[in-house]
């Protein structure tokens, strides 16, 4: 089997022997496909800086089973993510890593998350666009929610009405304003992608996390891990340093 300049998302490389790669990438045309880069670590590799992660590249590769050997790259897209961006690009980029069978077609994943990436590049907060993301993640996977619908009732969701996500059911109606239990506008938000107000995106979030966790398991993201510890130190160097008094009050 040969494929010629598939277009596809770098997601993860990982080093393979002494001078070699191993590159898992979403092709557009083929789903979630492992490739061996040889000799791509070498210095003067002609492949150099060409597999990063999240990089959108044209991909040529040949083999039989589940790891075929890659022949040729161009490059397509190159994006300058930093800080929270990037980070939310890497979660992206493990959420289909984590949740897409190799060689399962799906151009609809493919096109979402180089959507995400492309407006993550222009400068779009990544609390919102991660958002919408992880509402076609589900769709693409075969566990799409009805946001317009309550399931209980068979009514259209409403702004001002409470909900709460039931598995395999959908949202049903709900008088109380608990934990876990979301106002209709975020529904209608994720619907019709874009949010009323700010603090809609931070309740979506919480809400597609639960959604995503029993197709996660118990093992945690390691973006999500890394996010956290990253949080925690900035939050130690960012306290204020205490005065020389109180410091002489300290053993």
């Amino acid at each position: 089997m040969r494929v010629d300049l598939a277009e596809c998302i770098v997601l993860h490389r990982r080093p393979w022997r002494e001078t070699s790669l191993i590159v898992e990438v979403l092709a557009r045309d083929y789903g979630r496909v492992a490739l061996v880069a040889k000799g791509a670590r070498r210095p003067k590799s002609r492949w150099s800086g060409l597999l990063e992660p999240l990089g959108r590249v044209s991909l040529s590769w040949q083999g039989r089973g589940e790891m075929q050997t890659l022949i040729d790259v161009q490059p397509d897209v190159y994006r300058r993510l930093t800080d929270n961006r990037l980070m939310a690009g890497w979660y992206a980029a493990e959420l289909t890593l984590r949740l897409c069978a190799r060689g399962d077609p799906n151009p609809m994943l493919f096109h979402s998350l180089a959507g995400l990436l492309d407006v993550l590049n222009a400068g779009a907060p990544a609390v919102v666009a991660l958002r919408f993301f992880e509402r076609d993640l589900l769709a693409a996977l075969g566990y799409g929610l009805d946001f317009q619908t309550a399931a209980d009732t068979g009514r259209p969701v409403i702004a001002g009405q409470r909900y709460k996500l039931v598995a395999n059911v959908g949202f049903e109606t709900t008088n109380a304003d608990a934990p876990g239990t979301v106002d209709g506008r975020v529904l209608l938000g994720l619907c019709r992608g874009r949010f009323a107000q700010a603090e809609d995106a931070r309740a979506a979030r919480d809400l597609l996390r639960q959604a995503l966790a029993p197709l996660l398991g118990d093992r945690e993201l390691k973006s999500v891990v890394t996010l956290r510890a990253m949080r925690r130190l900035g939050q130690r160097t960012t306290k204020p340093r205490p005065s020389a008094d109180e410091s002489s009050q300290k053993v």
